[in-house]
């Protein structure tokens, strides 16, 4: 959805920056996107299932790590203007005496009628070169896109801010489609677990994709229809459960269907349980849904802290990376600062897990068992809630980080192995596409809608030819 306002340009606003932002009117040369050479054998897999003649990548980086990618199809040369109009995304332009300018996109960034509102960042509009994000020298409506390959880079920030590479968001976008590709024709699912279905929910909620547009070409129902009828037994199978589904249906922009059971509802005594996993869950799902969350449901996961600085998921279990990661986003989530000695503690322990690859092993005790898809994704995730950069020095061991460790387990058709030479894995890619697209948990916070009460309102919606404001 894009939206479209006639505004004076400002004469104080600085005019290279305007050049980024802007298609200027006067002449300029015309700036080619440069083809890829990141993800070619998801953008020819994806040209040969939808029958396209050209793909461009339009990659949106929302803050310091937070992305979305989006592939767009196209046929005749198009501006890097028209490809982000092309992308679905929700774009806010102003038509200015400049040209059009890009004022917000996702609700990030200025409304129409005051396009420059934030003095201090701007969307910022570059393209990859292979290797890194180059600057273009003309406006979005001025460059052109005439290959297949080419990489759209848009970025809100300062002036001069970097941008994540390309190869991430790339990477998120391919194992999305080989994602797409295991759904079940029949029932919208994906196998016979309901969990696995969840796990693609927050893979694609990461994207700010909904559940309603997961599909198969050739299939009966979307996910949204899989998951409705068995959203309630499977939140009432416990917190983690519950609290798991929360997060992944805030991210996604789901409906709630009626008696689906929130954290709230195991809340006893002030905590979601007494296992520290399901009450870091119950946490982050609380959190999701904008739900108050006791302070004693903190202090209870504070106090579960191993003195490795670790967490273990239920008591005698052993600490692990997956529990602790979770810890981490829940305490911070809750609230709880994120340069407190009990979250510089964990980091520690996470540190300590790491081995030469670059990649995290599950338990730190036992390194031989080697760095696997699933912890390092979390420890991510964990890392950026706690404002770390992964692939910073201090997370970097032998010129490997995590994130190049995760890379290394995709495969050529999108997916991710769970371990070198495993095979492709289900959960492993669902659960690497969070963390490459800079997004911890919980990654959207929103009171759901009832699914009774959207379809009603869709359904006036439709009858009076008005259209939802609601994205992820």
């Amino acid at each position: 959805m894009k939206h479209r306002i006639l505004a004076a340009a400002t004469a104080l606003f600085p005019v290279a920056v305007l050049g980024v932002i802007f298609g200027l009117l006067s002449p300029a040369p015309v700036a080619e996107a440069s083809a890829r050479t990141v993800g070619a054998a998801a953008i020819r897999a994806h040209g040969e299932h939808t029958g396209t003649v050209n793909t461009a990548a339009v990659v949106v980086q929302v803050d310091d790590s937070r992305s979305v990618v989006r592939w767009v199809d196209f046929t005749d040369p198009i501006s890097g203007l028209a490809a982000l109009e092309a992308s679905g995304l929700d774009v806010t332009i102003a038509e200015t005496s400049f040209g059009p300018a890009v004022c917000a996109i996702e609700g990030v960034g200025c409304p129409a009628d005051n396009c420059f509102c934030d003095p201090d960042n701007f969307w910022a509009y570059n393209f990859w070169d292979g290797e890194t994000w180059q600057s273009y020298p003309v406006g979005a409506s001025a460059s052109v896109i005439s290959e297949t390959g080419a990489i759209e880079g848009w970025r809100w920030g300062a002036f001069g801010s970097a941008q994540t590479p390309a190869d991430q968001a790339i990477a998120a976008a391919s194992a999305l489609e080989w994602l797409r590709g295991q759904q079940d024709p029949i029932t919208g699912g994906f196998g016979d677990s309901v969990g696995g279905a969840i796990e693609v929910l927050l893979a694609l909620g990461a994207n700010h994709e909904r559940p309603e547009s997961w599909k198969p070409a050739d299939g009966l129902r979307a996910l949204d229809a899989y998951l409705l009828p068995r959203a309630r037994a499977f939140s009432r199978s416990n917190v983690a459960a519950a609290g798991k589904l929360s997060v992944a249906s805030a991210a996604a922009d789901a409906c709630r269907p009626a008696r689906m059971a929130k954290p709230s509802f195991y809340l006893a005594d002030g905590v979601y349980s007494i296992d520290t996993g399901f009450n870091a869950w119950g946490i982050l799902g609380a959190a999701a849904l904008g739900e108050e969350i006791p302070a004693s449901a903190i202090e209870a996961l504070l106090s579960q802290q191993s003195e490795d600085g670790g967490w273990e998921w239920q008591a005698g279990f052993g600490t692990d990376t997956n529990t602790t990661a979770l810890a981490i986003q829940a305490l911070i989530a809750a609230g709880h600062p994120a340069d407190s000695n009990e979250i510089a503690a964990a980091l520690a322990f996470l540190k300590s897990a790491q081995i030469e690859s670059g990649g995290f092993v599950y338990d730190p005790k036992t390194p031989e068992y080697g760095a696997d898809a699933n912890s390092t994704a979390y420890v991510i995730q964990a890392l950026l809630a706690a404002s770390e950069d992964p692939t910073s020095e201090a997370w970097t061991i032998g010129g490997f980080t995590p994130v190049r460790f995760l890379l290394g387990l995709q495969l050529a058709d999108g997916s991710f192995e769970w371990q070198p030479n495993t095979g492709s894995n289900l959960m492993a890619t669902a659960q690497a596409v969070p963390a490459l697209l800079g997004q911890p948990y919980p990654v959207a916070v929103r009171d759901l809608e009832f699914c009774a009460d959207r379809a009603l309102r869709l359904a006036r919606e439709a009858a009076t030819g008005a259209t939802s404001e609601t994205k992820p």
